[in-house]
């Protein structure tokens, strides 16, 4: 019976000892799992997302793009009105063309200059693209206050500094007050004049049983007006 007694308080204190162990376990327990999850776990995952990827993007983006693109655009523009600018259905020939403009004028009706000549004189640049060949011309058009013509003898003669350049025009005879004709404008022709203005310029014409008269325009005269820097402007329309 004694033997019963001690056995049964041993054992009341083994299930005392036992709750009091797990009493102990969850007030340990339970704190530690509540402020790990809430102090270490959540502000990792909302400081990093709101702080640092909303700086890059919108910081970034906006001052970066601005520099570069503002640094990229070119300051001076070539403004280039087309007159043609098109693909020939048939032949596949592509064929740029500028406007007409006026490079040169004469204002002076004393005979002694140009023979009393007065008008104005228009050129303008097309590129032809065959394929693999591309060719340059020169037009010219002459609005004069007499009757003129062009002919095979007719050309244009270009003076920068001690360089003269010739371009033969081609196209028959044709005559009156608006007449127009073309030359081939080679590649070193193309690239000198890109670089250099012109001091001079003069257009062989015919007169009255084909009588040679020449047209001379030059930029230091009121009277005989010429547009020196025209082919270094509008030969960039092509690059």
């Amino acid at each position: 019976m004694k033997k019963l007694v001690s056995v049964s308080i041993i054992f009341f204190c083994f299930v005392l000892i036992c709750t009091q162990s797990i009493g102990q376990a969850k007030t340990q327990t339970t704190p530690q799992k509540k402020v790990q999850t809430k102090t270490q776990v959540s502000p990792q995952k909302k400081s990093p997302v709101k702080t640092q990827p909303a700086t890059q993007n919108k910081v970034q983006p906006k001052t970066q793009g601005t520099q570069q693109s503002t640094g990229q655009t070119p300051v001076i523009s070539i403004p280039c009105a087309w007159q043609k600018n098109e693909v020939d259905p048939f032949t596949g020939t592509t064929v740029k063309t500028t406007n007409w403009e006026v490079v040169g004028f004469i204002a002076n009706v004393n005979t002694a200059i140009n023979n009393g000549l007065t008008g104005d004189y228009k050129f303008s640049i097309s590129e032809n693209i065959q394929n693999k060949d591309t060719s340059f011309m020169l037009w010219i058009k002459t609005s004069t206050s007499q009757s003129l013509s062009f002919n095979k003898e007719s050309k244009i003669l270009i003076k920068s500094g001690e360089t003269i350049l010739t371009i033969n025009l081609i196209g028959g005879t044709v005559s009156g007050r608006n007449i127009t004709s073309n030359g081939i404008l080679e590649r070193d022709a193309r690239k000198f004049l890109k670089k250099h203005p012109i001091d001079m310029l003069r257009i062989l014409l015919s007169g009255d049983d084909n009588t040679v008269i020449g047209v001379d325009l030059k930029n230091v005269d009121a009277y005989a007006k010429l547009e020196s820097d025209y082919f270094i402007k509008t030969l960039r329309c092509f690059e």
